[in-house]
């Protein structure tokens, strides 16, 4: 028997004088907080002329089911349903996903990439990642790296060159080798 629902703090089988006014005894719960089941629903099991076509079916008895608010529907045993894809005009691309990007921590280098290839094309260029010893650089482990290494030199820079964001982008990030 579940515990009856607690309402402004006072649960209707520990208030004695209130329980046993409603019929109940101290520590039992009145008869009108006792769960009741409700009815179960209606199971329709169609010949298979019948559901022949399923729609109209579903028409024909809605009606009574509707009463309910839901109902079973067992098809007949030898029934299956329409294959309702046509193969010849359906096209999807497959997703490769390799296991190590189901991590969030990939997730945010992804995220990361996608910042600076959409900051690349505002820039009117293409992110192009370099390869090191044949393999894409991590772009994101680079940028902590970048960021830890700053945190312990940035004064040095700051006192010798003046504040890293006072040069313009092109002096700071040269493409395909430019200006040298």
């Amino acid at each position: 028997m579940s515990s009856p629902s607690v309402a402004n703090g006072v649960s209707p089988a520990s208030n004695g004088g209130a329980a046993a006014a409603n019929g109940a005894t101290p520590g039992e719960t009145p008869p009108e907080y006792e769960f009741v089941s409700p009815p179960e629903c209606p199971l329709y099991e169609p010949t298979h002329a019948e559901f022949r076509d399923a729609l109209a079916y579903i028409e024909k008895i809605r009606p009574e089911a509707e009463k309910y608010g839901i109902c079973r529907i067992r098809p007949p045993p030898d029934w299956q349903p329409p294959f309702a894809v046509d193969v010849d005009k359906l096209r999807f691309t497959p997703r490769i996903q390799r296991l190590n990007e189901l991590e969030a921590h990939t997730r945010i280098k992804l995220n990361f990439l996608d910042q600076v290839a959409k900051f690349w094309e505002l820039q009117g260029s293409t992110l192009k990642i370099p390869l090191v010893e044949r393999r894409a650089l991590d772009l994101y482990t680079l940028k902590k790296y970048v960021q830890k290494e700053g945190e312990s030199r940035g004064r040095e820079w700051v006192q010798r060159w003046g504040h890293p964001h006072s040069f313009p982008l092109s002096f700071i990030c040269r493409r395909d080798g430019e200006g040298q």
